[in-house]
């Protein structure tokens, strides 16, 4: 497509091929490396399912996406959630009661700064952030796909998705910022875990975020579809 078009991707699309079905595959390591500078000795490589650009636009599909996308997020969400506790293991001490449950949410509420903490575990942060890599890797790059190609959408739904898909950009650069922040934090032996709660909250509260706009982005797109099929139906 020109870049001409209209440069929004109707939040289905860009929002993510990670919502679709993926094929997962070892990737090169070594190139993989290249293009990120991380230290991620493995990583996947997430594939659309499809490749035309008509067909990821049509109203099933782009639905359907945006419901999936909802798992993707709830993954980048889960991962800085472990990340949070592993930077913020106490010490535990005879008599102390015993956690039930793992906390499925964070807060800022949930760290102290003055307390000591035992040192992050790096081969669980490693785990952590390579899960979290692929994800935000493929987001980064829908965007970037956008901003260069450009996307074609219906001028009724352009105007209503284009703070949405605004809001989603950032939400998402800023994450990629603070995985190149964790990256920096796994070589040190101390020190750390103050800084590593921290993104780790950062990376929730955007994760958070970005769950939100693809709720508006459902809601307002499934309505859009339905008037645009009634306006169809009634011959006007």
């Amino acid at each position: 497509m020109k870049t001409s078009q209209v440069m929004t991707l109707l939040l289905a699309e860009a929002l993510l091929y990670t919502g679709q079905n993926v094929a997962i595959a070892a990737g090169d390591a070594a190139a993989q490396l290249k293009q990120t500078n991380r230290a991620t000795e493995h990583q996947m490589i997430l594939r659309r399912r499809t490749s035309d650009d008509k067909q990821q636009l049509l109203p099933d599909e782009m639905l359907s996406d945006l419901r999936d996308t909802r798992l993707s997020i709830g993954q980048v969400k889960q991962q800085a959630v472990n990340l949070f506790l592993e930077a913020t293991r106490a010490v535990v001490r005879p008599g102390e009661s015993a956690l039930h449950f793992s906390p499925t949410s964070i807060s800022q509420e949930m760290l102290n700064e003055k307390k000591t903490y035992l040192a992050p575990r790096k081969d669980w942060l490693i785990f952590y952030i390579n899960t979290l890599e692929p994800i935000i890797q493929l987001l980064t790059d829908d965007i970037n796909d956008v901003d260069t190609n450009g996307r074609s959408v219906p001028p009724n739904i352009e105007a209503k998705i284009n703070p949405l898909w605004k809001t989603w950009q950032a939400d998402v650069r800023a994450i990629n910022k603070s995985l190149d922040q964790l990256q920096e934090l796994i070589g040190p032996d101390s020190g750390t875990n103050i800084p590593l709660a921290k993104t780790a909250l950062a990376i929730y509260n955007k994760a958070v975020e970005l769950e939100k706009v693809r709720y508006n982005a459902y809601e307002l797109m499934s309505k859009e579809y339905v008037s645009m099929e009634q306006h169809k139906a009634s011959g006007n």
